[in-house]
């Protein structure tokens, strides 16, 4: 009976563990105004550093409506809706032709054509 209960119990934790990671692969976002980044990901979490409208953050993690982010200082969470994920996307294309855009170490380039 209670190899049975820590059974389940252990099944239980690893699929909270599974569906609510917060660790992908990261990626880059631009922060569209100025924002606290919070220990957690909660609004009653301590304010830990600050990031600016237009700064480009390392996202690192999600939960729910929050980003992990990596920054100078100590990194932390803000609201997804403070992030834009693709700033330099091109915009959609009326006729034929061909966008590229590449990451490289100054940031976006897009070419169209």
């Amino acid at each position: 009976m209670a190899f049975s209960v820590i059974k389940t119990g252990a099944i239980a934790a690893a699929i909270v563990l599974a569906t609510a990671s917060t660790s992908f692969a990261a990626t880059w976002g631009m922060m569209t105004q100025d924002s606290v980044v919070r220990a957690n990901h909660s609004n009653g979490s301590p304010v830990v550093n600050h990031v600016d409208d237009g700064d480009m953050v390392k996202i690192t993690g999600s939960w729910g409506q929050w980003y992990k982010i990596s920054i100078p200082g100590p990194d932390g969470w803000v609201r997804k809706n403070r992030v834009d994920l693709n700033p330099y996307a091109p915009p959609p294309s009326s006729g034929p032709g061909v966008s590229f855009c590449f990451n490289g170490p100054l940031g976006y380039v897009c070419v169209n054509s």
